[in-house]
């Protein structure tokens, strides 16, 4: 149950990225291209789809852990 909240956390603060300010993605993107693959051109160019995506997954994944945890 813990690593749906955590990968729900990552999914919310992407997606809140890429709608809310995919410069500062980019530029994390390409500061850190040596570990992380750099955001393809794709996804920059929908970021909109893909960022409500990943908010929608964040959203299912907390409910997911918080029935989970409430069936207990």
């Amino acid at each position: 149950m813990g690593w749906m909240i955590f990968m729900g956390l990552i999914a919310l603060v992407v997606g809140g990225l890429l709608i809310a300010a995919p410069g500062a993605l980019l530029r994390m993107s390409g500061e850190l291209n040596r570990v992380v693959t750099r955001i393809d051109e794709q996804v920059v160019k929908y970021r909109i789809g893909f960022g409500v995506s990943l908010i929608l997954a964040a959203i299912f994944l907390f409910f997911y852990a918080y029935m989970m945890g409430r069936a207990r």
